[in-house]
């Protein structure tokens, strides 16, 4: 991997680049300014080379490394030529790559990005009445039906931004604690930063993640916070993760962000919002975002504020990446959004409230712009992964289901993506018998632990059978980088392979029907064990164990899922029904049995039968039901004994009041000791 040798210029999406701003943010015309941060240039070592070899020779210091990896950012000595020293360092035989640090400077002109601030700057000040009164907004996200079938629980997204004001009481009960980490001056969780509970300081290398309060004419401290308001707004229960990148000016480089992603990547977000954007793309950013995307994380990013289709803003423009329009409540394109064919979906981004770092109390504020439709995408992105956890590609799911406003946009046809945003359709889809993902017959899942030596590294395996189909996967990351690691199954090595450049290495064997077998080692994939990641010198790296009785999952969780189809009685009525069995950290284990449907009839009550057990009557509201059952009541409702253990499941009907069935569906027979 070459990093690229232009500058790479980073901003918010609402920042202006060769730009002054007079009064009420009308942007006029100003001259460029130095694109690269002078006195500066970011490599990649080799394995095994010295930073301090480095340094000493070209008289070179060492300002940042991105945690885990080989990149850092050096200082070049004192009035010397970076375009020499960058081509002095490439040569260099310890050096895989060099390029040019990029500078962003206040109050955002910067190098050849056009993007501006639309209608002016951040208006703060604002109550939280006036949040409540964007009824136009809540009516087109369809809040009150979205909040019965998805509130984001259980996954989390990473904001890559200015930081978030936590003790905002909007926000407070909303954020992401990093439970692997300690306030006791300790880096428990061994990735080299102290104490980030609350995320990372890639600005000033800290882990405060905290946003205050600043001048909204020459500044943009507050983004942050405001795009968290609206995340929490679509999807209340998720986790936020702040993930500082920026300083209150708003400008950024390459190098720290692609250190912000990663930290996100490594510390389990779903989402990422990149509410920034850059004139020039950057590799060393794109590989953090394709390593982000690899592991099954959405990316969403903002297209720009330029209001044309020329040059389009990176990241939004890479295939990885969901990038987002703006749009009027109306469906009219907002004046100012980027459009073009990169685009992939619109939400509105045009004059909405949000939260605001202000007074004790909370303050709101209301601003305009591409990075602000970002997050309701990311939410939507939440809200699917919450309530369809394995759902492989939410980017796909929200683009299928979008409305389509060509009509309302004369001349931007295909310019605009699949449309705006429609969450209601989204998670409305997830039960239908055409869903994007079809159930698994076994779905097993375990946590790889660390090995008895030194490390870091952390992954997971994974065990898919639908139908004749059959797939294996095993993930590692925080690995040494550029390292070789072989994968050990049941004894028997399978593979081997060279971690990437930011430390992960997957492996994955899938058999289709007429195409070429699994190993005979894994093959069933329900007969696989033990599962060991080793290094070059035979040393376990990271180890786990899927349990021959898949009613006792170690360290991990197995389930069964089966489509609801109906019978006619009501023909537009689809579902579907998990069964799970997950290890908890007590040592216990949990039960559950979680039934969904739409299309049924709003107020009326319906009894859900399970292998002839009548487990009660649930009513419906607005044509959708969930049940979820759990063995511990911590859903709020038990799962009856003659029922355990769920995985043994094999029938579920749902009937009206009449006893007619409605929805029915079967599980596949049990395949674990196939």
């Amino acid at each position: 991997m070459r990093l690229t040798k232009f500058p790479v210029i980073l901003a918010f999406a609402m920042a202006a680049s060769a730009l002054s701003f007079q009064p009420g943010g009308v942007a006029a015309a100003a001259d460029e300014v130095d694109p690269i941060r002078r006195g500066e240039i970011v490599v990649e070592l080799k394995v095994g080379a010295s930073i301090e070899a480095v340094n000493e020779r070209h008289r070179t210091a060492t300002i940042l490394q991105i945690y885990g990896t080989n990149f850092y950012r050096l200082r070049i000595p004192p009035n010397k030529r970076e375009k020499k020293w960058r081509k002095r360092l490439a040569a260099d035989e310890d050096v895989l790559s060099a390029a040019f640090n990029t500078i962003v400077s206040s109050p955002g002109l910067f190098g050849r990005s056009t993007t501006s601030f639309p209608d002016g700057f951040a208006a703060p000040g604002l109550s939280i009445a006036a949040f409540n009164a964007q009824q136009g907004l809540f009516e087109l996200l369809k809040l009150e039906d979205v909040s019965l079938r998805s509130r984001g629980a259980g996954t989390v997204v990473a904001i890559v931004d200015t930081g978030v004001d936590r003790t905002h009481p909007a926000l407070d009960s909303h954020m992401w604690v990093n439970s692997h980490e300690l306030a006791d001056g300790v880096d428990n969780d061994g990735n080299g930063l102290v104490d980030d509970i609350d995320g990372w300081n890639f600005v000033d290398s800290n882990n405060d993640t905290a946003e205050t309060p600043g001048d909204p004419m020459t500044t943009v401290a507050g983004h942050g916070t405001f795009i968290a308001g609206l995340v929490a707004l679509l999807a209340p229960e998720c986790r936020i993760m702040p993930v500082r990148a920026f300083p209150a000016e708003g400008v950024s480089d390459a190098f720290t962000v692609a250190a912000a992603v990663k930290y996100a990547a490594d510390h389990g977000a779903d989402v990422i919002n990149l509410s920034l954007g850059s004139s020039e793309p950057s590799a060393l950013l794109k590989e953090a975002l394709v390593d982000a995307r690899a592991r099954g994380i959405t990316i969403v990013a903002a297209v720009g504020n330029d209001g044309n289709e020329t040059n389009p803003q990176f990241p939004s423009s890479l295939e990885e990446v969901m990038a987002v329009a703006a749009l009027e409540l109306s469906g009219r394109k907002a004046s100012f959004s980027n459009f073009g064919s990169h685009v992939d979906v619109c939400a509105p981004g045009a004059r909405l409230v949000s939260t605001f770092p202000g007074t004790r109390e909370g303050g709101y504020a209301r601003w305009s712009g591409t990075s602000f439709a970002a997050p309701l995408a990311s939410a939507e992105a939440a809200l699917v992964l919450s309530a369809d956890p394995h759902q492989p590609d939410p980017k796909q799911v929200i683009e299928d289901t979008a409305v389509g406003i060509d009509d309302l946009n004369p001349g931007l046809a295909a310019k605009l993506g699949s449309g705006r945003i429609d969450p209601l359709r989204a998670l409305q889809s997830l039960n239908t018998a055409a869903s994007p993902r079809p159930t698994s017959d076994v779905h097993s899942q375990i946590d790889l632990t660390r090995g008895p030596g030194d490390g870091i590294a952390f992954g997971k395996a994974i065990i898919n059978v639908k139908g004749s189909r059959q797939e294996f996967r095993v993930e590692a990351h925080m690995l040494s980088v550029r390292t070789t690691y072989k994968l050990v199954v049941d004894g028997s090595a399978l593979a081997s392979d060279v971690s990437a450049s930011l430390g992960s290495l997957s492996f994955a064997f899938v058999a289709e029907p007429g195409g070429a077998p699994l190993p005979l080692a894994i093959d069933p994939v329900t007969r696989i064990r033990r599962v060991e990641l080793r290094d070059s010198l035979d040393r376990i790296v990271l180890q786990g164990t899927f349990s021959a009785d898949s009613s006792s999952p170690v360290g991990g969780f197995v389930e069964r899922e089966a489509r609801l189809l109906s019978t006619g009685v009501l023909p537009q009525t689809a579902g579907s029904t998990t069964v799970r069995i997950e290890a908890l950290a007590d040592g216990t284990r949990r039960e559950t049995l979680r039934v969904s449907a739409e299309g049924l009839i709003s107020e009326a009550s319906y009894r859900l039968i399970v292998d002839g057990t009548n487990v009660g009557w649930s009513m419906v509201r607005s044509g959708f039901l969930r049940v979820i059952l759990t063995s511990d009541g911590s859903s709020g409702l038990f799962l009856p004994i003659a029922l355990r253990p769920v995985i043994n499941i094999k029938h579920i009907e749902l009937q009206d009041a009449k006893a007619e069935v409605v929805l029915q569906g079967n599980f596949t027979a049990n395949r674990s000791s196939q």
